[in-house]
């Protein structure tokens, strides 16, 4: 519950730093979905995930942009029809701040390669409930819908990588679709 008041508290401070110009010169919004697998001291598992996420593009920076956003992924056969009695899907969850450097191809092409922390959340078994600090990377190949003010919609495909550190050394990985739009 504690972590559910500090996330709201962190968006709606966000929220409201992003009608401060000097600072932020734009927020987007996005959303991915993917495919990956996600382990904790257990092997891995197949996954489905998805992602949402806030990107700040700083006064300093047209390339450089700060993303903050939550990831959750669930073993892959949750989604699917079968019987449920006494079953237990392992999944994590992930809240993460990151650096993401967006690079013009040309006109419409883009690549976004990005690094940063994640606070992650390890539920692989049923008796496993361990937050952990660790690192992700990600790497980004869209498509820019969007005029010369980046007003439009980005789609893209990519990879995003995450791993701890301490305790169970959780880690996932998921190939994702997403979209983003200026906000």
């Amino acid at each position: 519950m504690r972590t559910k008041t500090i996330l709201a508290v962190t968006v709606f401070c966000l929220f409201f730093s992003s009608n401060s110009y000097a600072q932020i010169k734009s927020v987007n919004l996005g959303a991915s979905l993917g495919l990956g697998e996600i382990k904790g001291n257990s092997p891995s598992v197949t996954s489905l995930g998805t992602s949402i996420y806030l990107d700040f593009l700083p006064w300093f920076s047209n390339d450089l942009t700060f993303r903050t956003g939550f990831i959750y992924a669930q073993k892959l056969e949750r989604f699917l029809p079968e019987s449920r009695i006494l079953r237990y899907y392992p999944f994590i969850r992930s809240y993460y701040l990151k650096g993401v450097l967006r690079v013009e191809l040309n006109d419409l092409f883009y690549i976004e390669p990005g690094a940063g922390l994640i606070y992650l959340n390890d539920r692989t078994f049923g008796d496993i409930n361990e937050w952990e600090p660790g690192a992700s990377f990600n790497f980004l190949y869209g498509i820019d819908f969007s005029d010369s003010e980046r007003k439009g919609i980005h789609l893209g495909i990519g990879l995003d990588y995450g791993i701890t550190f301490m305790k169970t050394s959780a880690s996932y990985y998921l190939i994702y679709i997403q979209i983003q739009k200026k906000i």
